[in-house]
């Protein structure tokens, strides 16, 4: 890929000149140039476009992200927990004489900070030097100096009587989730003699090193930006307009051995489609013909671990040949339009086929459409069948042969916890046609803040996901719109109910239940608020007339794929009964400290609240009279088609485009998705009056 170069230099404002090849112009008494500077915050456009990757936003701009996690146990760490039979981790005691070494492997040791995961109250040596480690610390910090390029080696031991046992991961369990390890060393040794002898041992120790570093290259793709119009936003009926050239004018910090490089491309519709926009160019390259919108993309680089570029925003200046309406348009009045947003994750999801052959059967098997008969909605579909998985069984930890991520096997046994509960109502979620995904969170040492596996599933009534507790059967609605809470909702409600808007503090961490007015619960296959059924949830959860403000969710973890069929592995090793997974996707914003045991960390809200079926749709003049050109876009998994309804004569399928022929009077087009199951989006709709 093509790129223009940042140089080095503070407050970089470097135009970039776009010659954008020109359409076929208006004469010069019919189009009149105009000149527009578009200028967008990199926050903006960090969490607005495209995707973010390998880089985060820290407050001032974009920069690369600083975390680099080093283990060599996480795809297969289990759990040691005592009711486990099967699947549970092999343990090595360390104590008195008996000690491990773990040998990481560091590509780049130059660190702003460095973090260790290991047992904590155990002693430790880092490259032969003991380091001062405060008793219970959870991730001591390490001094970066002791670390070296290559084979770093870490020794752990006990003083006087103690004793701490460190987890095994197992080498079939790694290799199953991570086959690309396959003919690594060995790194795990265990010692008899306090160091003076050896050994590999059959697995590998759960020690894991974090540093504080910036990647070497990330980057970020901006919205689509209309050059066509004017940066106070588009109308919702365009003319026709012609680029004639553009300029980007970045403000940027890049340090020694840094850069940031822009690229571009073009398309003529505002949701970027393969088949109708360009690839990258470098600035200058031409553009086709009758591309007005532009995405442009940052690519953040540093040969140096310790500094990095960072981008504040970037102005585009361009240069249009704008059409004016034709004559009919004075005619046309809007009276009422509605065009849905889409936003776009930077996690690469991987959705379950709805028609995969396996959920077919589950479908079919488990009569779920008769389990959602009825419904009038679709919040009411979906709390009739989270009811329906609620009540299949009693909750009951799977000790022996731990269930695959299969929610038939689940169903036929009949067995599981909260994980199980969650697996199977996502599965059939996604079998009658509607997509889900599994999270699960806690909140270490506060109120009711265990580890807890949910679901979220994608409303298209509300526009969002929505977190349902499946075992518990029930869900947070907000008190004053009635509208569904996902865990992001419920996340900040922590931290603005418990930490008063603030970091959350360890120390000021809640140790009771605090109740409010602004949330309320639905229990079993209620719509509306009421109370739970046991006596000890009415006296835990409501109070007063008051709901408590859940406080379990300041952490809030995403696998980062819902296709467990197409697709059994990777998936941790028996998920719930610990949470040492190195490879989940954690949220992680400026309110929340930092778990220093995993590897993907985000706090660009729309990686964890993206949207699918949505219809955005652009509405320009035609080149016959009283006609628009409609052009739709979507982000919707597993697609069949687009749908319009005119004048509410009734949906027919659609192509993404077509010409909208007005009459006089009243007009009205809807728009909406049809994905293979059957399940119809939100509508888009856009409402005109036409005189005669």
């Amino acid at each position: 890929m093509i790129q223009q170069t940042f140089p080095h230099r503070r407050g970089a404002a470097i135009a970039l000149l776009i010659l954008l090849a020109a359409a076929p112009c208006p004469s010069a008494s019919a189009a009149a140039d105009a000149e527009h500077t578009f200028t967008l915050s990199a926050h903006d456009a960090f969490e607005n476009g495209m995707g973010a990757w390998a880089v985060r936003y820290d407050g001032n701009g974009v920069v690369l992200y600083d975390r680099n996690l080093i283990e060599d146990d996480g795809p297969g760490i289990s759990s040691n927990v005592r009711w486990l039979k099967t699947h549970r981790a092999p343990t090595q005691e360390v104590s008195g004489t008996a000690r491990i070494k773990k040998v990481l492997h560091v590509a780049r040791p130059e660190a702003i900070e460095a973090r260790l995961y290991v047992e904590r109250g155990v002693s430790v040596q880092i490259n032969g030097t003991e380091v001062d480690i405060a008793g219970n610390t959870r991730y001591p910090p390490i001094p970066v100096s002791l670390l070296k390029k290559g084979d770093n080696e870490i020794v752990v031991y006990c003083r006087d009587d103690s004793r701490r046992t460190i987890k095994i991961a197992r080498p079939e369990d790694i290799l199953r989730n991570a086959p690309d390890r396959k003919g690594r060393p060995r790194r795990s040794f265990f010692s008899k003699d306090s160091g003076k002898t050896w050994q590999p041992i059959d697995g590998e120790y759960m020690v894991r090193l974090h540093l504080v570093q910036y990647a070497g290259q990330g980057h970020f793709i901006s919205p689509a930006i209309d050059l066509g119009s004017p940066p106070s936003g588009p109308p919702v009926l365009l003319s026709g307009a012609t680029v004639l050239s553009a300029a980007l004018k970045p403000d940027a910090d890049t340090p020694a051995g840094t850069r940031i490089d822009l690229a571009v491309r073009t398309g003529p519709c505002p949701v970027y489609d393969k088949r109708l926009w360009s690839d990258w160019n470098p600035p200058g390259a031409a553009a086709p013909a009758g591309h007005r919108y532009l995405q442009w993309k940052a690519t953040l680089s540093s040969a140096n671990p310790l500094r990095t570029p960072v981008l504040r925003s970037v102005a585009v200046e361009a240069k249009v040949s704008v059409s004016p309406p034709p004559g009919w348009a004075g005619g046309v009045k809007v009276v009422k339009s509605h065009n849905e947003q889409i936003r776009y994750t930077s996690i690469p999801f991987e959705y379950e086929d709805p028609l995969h052959a396996r959920m077919v059967a589950l479908r079919r098997k488990y009569k779920l459409d008769e389990v959602v008969a009825g419904s009038k909605s679709e919040l009411e579909e979906m709390v009739k069948l989270r009811d329906w998985v609620a009540h299949q069984w009693r909750f009951t930890a799977p000790a022996s042969n731990y269930p695959a991520w299969d929610a038939d096997e689940i169903l036929t046994r009949k067995i599981g916890m909260c994980v199980q509960y969650a697996i199977v109502f996502m599965q059939c979620s996604i079998s009658l046609g509607r997509q889900a995904r599994f999270a699960f969170g806690n909140h270490p040492g506060a109120i009711d803040g265990g580890g807890h596996e949910v679901c979220e599933w994608w409303s298209n009534e509300h526009g969002k996901w929505v977190f349902f507790d499946v075992n518990q059967s029930w869900h947070h609605i907000d008190a004053r719109t009635k509208a569904p809470l996902n865990l992001l909702d419920i996340h900040d409600m922590i931290i603005k109910e418990y930490y008063g808007g603030g970091f959350a503090d360890w120390a000021k961490r809640p140790r009771k239940a605090e109740y409010t007015d602004a949330v309320q619960c639905c229990y079993g296959t209620s719509l509306v608020p009421n109370e739970p059924s046991s006596r000890r949830a009415k006296t835990w959860h409501i109070k007063d007339g008051l709901y408590r403000v859940p406080s379990r969710w300041l952490y809030i973890r995403y696998m980062p794929r819902n296709n467990f069929l197409s697709r059994p592995d990777p998936v941790p090793v028996a998920q719930g009964s610990h949470w040492d997974y190195s490879d989940y996707v954690v949220h992680e914003d400026a309110f929340t400290p930092t778990q220093w045991l995993y590897r993907n960390f985000t706090g660009r809200r729309s990686d964890v609240a993206w949207t699918i079926n949505q219809v955005h749709y652009e509405a320009r003049y035609g080149r016959e009279p009283r006609t628009l050109r409609i052009q739709m876009g979507t982000s919707t998994p597993y697609l069949k088609t687009y749908l319009v309804n005119v004048d509410g004569k009734g949906w027919k399928e659609s192509s993404s485009a077509f010409d909208w022929q007005l009459h006089p009077g009243r007009n009205r087009l809807e728009m909406r998705v049809r994905n293979t199951s059957g399940v119809e989006g939100p509508v888009s709709l856009i409402e005109l009056d036409s005189a005669q």
